[in-house]
């Protein structure tokens, strides 16, 4: 059984894959594929993400520039936004992803009753249909709740934000914007929308110039390299 199957095409119109990737069985398990060993790497034009049996809601893949989990230019494709996926619309520093993919990760909810509390979704350009990447609070647990963007070599990237509840959210649940990952950042918090951080303004910071007091306006789209999931204490309820 697996969580999910991925077919990869190398054009948009093909009508077989050129490869298939499955997470497999429970005594099999595998997330992680370096599409060089498959013969397509930097193919991929297109991508199909089905269900499996054991398919959760959140569970999703990402698509990665370099054969390494992390620190690399990365993609999400998430078959609860979009299943079948042209990857040249999924924007990444301007540009579509098609033919730049050398591995997928496979990335699964660990909730068996599909719950979550949010999904975010980070945009590379105002306006643009499917986001770059996108997390849920369960791939931030309580002692590491930071997001690092450079990770995903996606920190000062984002133009637009769209901040969802899941099955099991609570009032108060959001998500803070960080301008670095040190305990005294600035922050901004966001609650459930969609944000255009090309037009959201940092808390304004003064700084000296020549002897003058200079305060110089800065947006969030320059600025984010961090997200931070703060969720309320869980309610139980009779």
């Amino acid at each position: 059984m697996s969580h999910l199957f991925v077919e990869l095409y190398e054009k948009v119109d093909d009508r077989f894959p050129c490869c298939i990737l499955a997470d497999h069985d429970l005594s099999h398990r595998r997330s992680f594929y370096d599409l060089h060993w498959r013969g397509v790497a930097d193919r991929a034009g297109r991508v199909v993400v089905r269900p499996g049996l054991e398919y959760r809601i959140g569970d999703h893949i990402r698509l990665l520039n370099q054969v390494r989990p992390g620190f690399t230019d990365t993609i999400a494709v998430d078959p609860a936004i979009a299943a079948d996926v042209d990857l040249d619309a999924i924007l990444f520093n301007h540009h579509g992803f098609a033919g730049r993919a050398e591995a997928v990760m496979i990335v699964t909810n660990p909730n068996p009753d599909s719950s979550y509390r949010l999904r975010v979704s980070l945009y590379d350009q105002v306006g643009q249909l499917l986001p770059s990447l996108i997390f849920y609070d369960w791939e931030c647990p309580a002692n590491e709740p930071l997001v690092n963007l450079n990770q995903f070599h996606f920190d000062k990237k984002a133009a637009f934000i769209r901040v969802e509840p899941g099955p099991a959210y609570q009032a108060g649940d959001q998500v803070l914007l960080r301008e670095t990952l040190a305990l005294n950042s600035r922050t901004y918090a966001l609650e459930l929308g969609d944000y255009d951080l090309t037009q959201v303004m940092l808390p304004e910071e003064e700084e000296t110039v020549s002897g003058q007091l200079v305060r110089e306006p800065k947006y969030w789209a320059e600025s984010l390299t961090g997200l931070e999931l703060v969720l309320q204490p869980h309610i139980f309820r009779n």
